[in-house]
């Protein structure tokens, strides 16, 4: 079993005009696509952390994962991870040796990559061509800090990456206005495959 993971789907995406996590491609949701493939390389428990305005189309487009809810995501990412790790706290009884975040807007790898990175020793981004990216493995000395830093702190303020090179990720792929939807709908064929 592998470590624990979180989604981070809890803003509102203005930008974009929709929630991210419910956008379609190739017939299931982001979210659902993310879920799916933290599964497939054997994470355990996934938390997905959602605001209160998602919380039921996210049940269920969660695939089993544990939707919980932040209730301040205006406070930013950080906070957003903090609801996460502390309800995989609850859930296991202790901090974990590490987690895997996947931000719901950058769904740009596979569960291969997830594997890649459950297999380093720090906290690690995937990096390909000179572009670091998501998803990101944190591990416990740094979930600590995390933990005990305000909501807002820039999370690249409060650790430091190691780099997981991959080859065949789209690591640019952010999911943030609606030109956005466009560029996923070119990148259709990559999401035939967890």
């Amino acid at each position: 079993m592998g470590p624990p993971a979180i989604i981070l789907s809890s803003g509102h995406s203005k930008r974009l005009g929709q929630p991210k996590s419910l956008v379609e491609i190739n017939g299931k949701t982001l979210l659902s696509h993310a879920v799916d493939k933290l599964l497939l390389a054997g994470c355990s428990p996934v938390v997905v952390v959602v605001n209160k305005a998602i919380q039921f189309e996210s049940l269920m487009n969660s695939n089993g994962a544990i939707v919980v809810v932040n209730k301040n995501p205006e406070n930013g990412r950080t906070g957003s991870l903090k609801v996460g790790i502390n309800s995989i706290i609850s859930d296991i009884g202790r901090i974990p040796n590490s987690i895997i975040m996947a931000p719901v807007d950058r769904p740009g790898w596979k569960s291969s990559h997830i594997s890649e990175l459950i297999n380093t020793k720090n906290s690690s981004c995937l990096w390909q061509n000179g572009q670091k990216g998501h998803p990101v493995k944190l591990v416990n000395n740094d979930l600590l800090k995390i933990i005990n830093s305000p909501d807002e702190a820039p999370l690249r303020n409060l650790v430091t990456f190691d780099k997981t090179e991959v080859s065949d990720a789209i690591l640019s792929l952010n999911i943030d206005t609606p030109d956005d939807l466009i560029e996923l709908s070119n990148y259709s064929e990559f999401f035939n495959e967890l």
